[in-house]
């Protein structure tokens, strides 16, 4: 990797612009503070994180990275360090992107046995990056939801049906994006990722199932004689798309050793293809949905036991999470939910836990606006903001965690609110940003529901606002 280098290239050439210039500088000191070039293995990114995985840790500098212009928070966990950069994290990583491995990564004893480590940096790989693709086809299913509830569109115009059926699409074709970037964070082939989804998803197969059944034959087939083939719809299934995706993973490099180099470019691929396809279709891929639904089952054996507890453990944990970079965890079980069931439950928490946040900082800021500088006060209540819209990171790094009771009170709020939030069964029926701007989203199920997350974001921003401000003295960080 010769990034530095190719910064300072970049750097030659904009000289005449001094703001492009200083930007530059801010990258370049980024990779000396995390030990140079040599010392960075991987980079990948979520909505508001650089996400490194270095060589050694130990040569990166927090206090030197978190004293960068642009830097919002620095966090150092599951195995990686997390450079908290906010809305303009897709700049810093576009200009970063010449970051890449020379050799395989060692994978030492120890971090071998750092499962849960481990599961959270695949997890924030895979759904980091594709986040923003299923918030934004479930906004516009949100916002369709409010218009026709509204009365301002008819359902049955050619417009709803338009652009319900894009915004559906990106749904069912999930394990497509879901395998691409899985395929990333597993270090094989893309495109022969995205091919071994779409075989998952292929129209004839799925006719095939369709024409069996009305028949009343079971859908299954037998390739090649022996090899059985239940025929499942894929449609929307991420767990049997990220277990494809790892099987490539092993498949690719076994059957490369037995194809000769002179044919390589073209036996691997098609080896690796219906090697894995056949693989994935016969057990791995239902083995995956039965996972799925395994999953389903605990989570809503949960909140059979007890809603409220299950909505007050999820909503008081949410804030931590953020801080530690590993709140992509719920990101799964909701997209889960919503295949098995239609709707979720714990989605709508992520928005209190956002508007919590946002609530104890707003109190801060009130309590410090006339004991600190014009423009320190001004930081606050921009982070307080951005906290309302969805972005907690500034808020979370600039302002909580340097007040610790603040986040314990915020997090106690979230709880709260969560507990009864689950309780009244507030959900939602598609995958959205946890903004205020996605509460049109609510609609989809009803007025009532819609309601009663009015109340919940307005009741948990007052509640941790109302805590901050009794139990929290700005003076004691």
């Amino acid at each position: 990797m010769q990034l530095t280098e190719s910064l300072n290239d970049v750097n030659s050439k904009t000289n005449s612009n001094s703001e492009q210039s200083r930007f530059n500088d801010n990258l370049q000191s980024l990779v000396a503070a995390l030990g140079g070039d040599d010392n960075i293995i991987n980079i990948t990114h979520c909505m508001t994180r650089l996400r490194f995985k270095l060589a050694d840790e130990s040569l990166a500098n927090k206090e030197v990275l978190e004293a960068i212009p642009g830097v919002k928070g620095v966090v150092l966990a599951q195995g990686q360090t997390q450079i908290v950069i906010g809305v303009d994290v897709e700049k810093w990583y576009n200009a970063l992107s010449g970051v890449s491995t020379t050799t395989e990564e060692p994978i030492s004893e120890a971090e071998k046995g750092k499962l849960f480590q481990n599961a959270m940096r695949v997890v924030a790989g895979i759904f980091g990056p594709v986040v923003p693709a299923i918030a934004g086809a479930g906004m516009l299913m949100g916002l369709l939801s409010g218009l026709i509830a509204t009365n301002v569109i008819s359902e049955s115009s050619d417009t709803v049906f338009f652009f319900r059926s894009i915004s559906t699409a990106v749904f069912f074709f999930l394990p497509m994006l879901v395998s691409f970037s899985a395929a990333k964070v597993f270090k094989v082939n893309e495109y022969i990722a995205l091919a071994v989804s779409s075989a998952m998803l292929a129209p004839k197969l799925v006719d095939k199932a369709a024409m069996l059944k009305e028949v009343g034959s079971a859908p299954e087939l037998t390739v090649l004689g022996v090899v059985p083939i239940e025929l499942l719809n894929y449609g929307g299934a991420i767990v049997p798309a990220i277990l494809a995706v790892w099987v490539l993973s092993k498949v690719t490099p076994f059957v490369d050793r037995f194809v000769p180099s002179s044919a390589k470019p073209v036996f691997t691929p098609l080896l690796a293809f219906t090697v894995t396809s056949t693989i994935v279709l016969s057990f791995v891929a239902p083995a995956g949905m039965w996972l799925s639904n395994g999953a389903g089952w605990v989570v809503s054996s949960l909140l059979e036991i007890s809603p409220t507890l299950t909505g007050f453990v999820f909503g008081i944990t949410r804030p931590i999470t953020i801080v530690f970079g590993i709140h992509h965890s719920m990101t799964p079980i909701s997209l889960n939910n919503f295949a098995l069931y239609g709707k979720d439950l714990l989605m709508p928490i992520m928005c209190l836990g956002n508007l919590a946040i946002a609530g104890a900082t707003m109190a801060v800021w009130y309590k410090q606006r006339n004991r600190v500088s014009k423009e320190q006060s001004s930081v606050t209540v921009g982070s307080g903001i951005t906290a309302i819209l969805g972005i907690t990171e500034p808020a979370l790094f600039g302002v909580l965690t340097k007040y610790t009771k603040a986040l314990f009170m915020a997090s106690l709020a979230a709880g709260i609110v969560g507990a009864i939030s689950v309780t009244i069964d507030t959900h939602l029926t598609s995958y959205i940003l946890s903004s205020v701007f996605s509460l049109p989203a609510y609609l989809a199920s009803g007025t009532q529901n819609f309601i009663q997350a009015v109340l919940g974001v307005v009741g948990v921003f007052a509640l941790a606002f109302t805590l901050t401000m009794m139990f929290v003295n700005v003076d004691d960080k």
